[in-house]
């Protein structure tokens, strides 16, 4: 059952995107499958999250990581800051059919916009609003831009490495602290 709908899946890829996609497929021993693609175009995210949609698939999360461009594995002292380009590379990881899916773009960069699959698949929505905040991601045509949990005067960058607590105002650490003193003092009182 799972095989035809891979064929299909897999033509009807071919028809939207043509060639251009290296969709690739595997199942292990216990049957679980499992398929990738890397996307040339980051715009092709809009026509698989469209494709999912028909399927009635969904988004399990989404998984940016900054990466250095033409990454090489060595660094050598004549480096310098020109040189270190840094590419953001997205992995969409959906569920349809009983089928793991990731589909994969990079953003050069230069360019951190993507077109947002919130539209088409409403699961993608948190995803992508984190995706925006930690790793400043502009989404176009998002239908809920507000920020997640950080708080509206931080802006991140790479590589930006703040304290939780700092990035939220310190409302999750005061709300959390104060919860635990009410909590000793109850304890006290019914001791005493």
């Amino acid at each position: 059952m799972k095989s035809e709908i891979m064929d299909v899946f897999s033509r009807e890829m071919l028809r939207l995107l043509g060639e251009s996609s290296d969709l690739t497929w595997d199942v292990d021993r216990k049957g679980v499958v499992c398929g990738w693609c890397s996307l040339p175009d980051p715009a092709d995210i809009y026509t698989v999250a469209e494709l999912m949609a028909k399927y009635k698939g969904r988004v399990m999360t989404i998984s940016p990581l900054n990466t250095p461009a033409d990454f090489s594995g060595i660094a050598t002292a004549g480096d310098s800051e020109k040189e270190k380009r840094v590419e953001l590379v997205i992995n969409y990881h959906f569920f349809f059919e009983g089928i793991n899916f990731t589909a994969r773009i990079t953003l050069p960069d230069d360019t951190r916009t993507v077109r947002s699959i919130t539209p088409v698949l409403i699961s993608a929505d948190w995803h992508e609003r984190e995706m925006r905040e930690l790793f400043n991601i502009t989404l176009i045509g998002h239908p809920n831009p507000k920020r997640l949990f950080l708080d509206e005067s931080i802006h991140m960058t790479d590589h930006t490495m703040i304290p939780l607590s700092e990035a939220m105002d310190g409302a999750s650490t005061s709300t959390l602290w104060e919860k635990i003193m009410k909590a000793g003092k109850k304890g006290a009182d019914e001791r005493e």
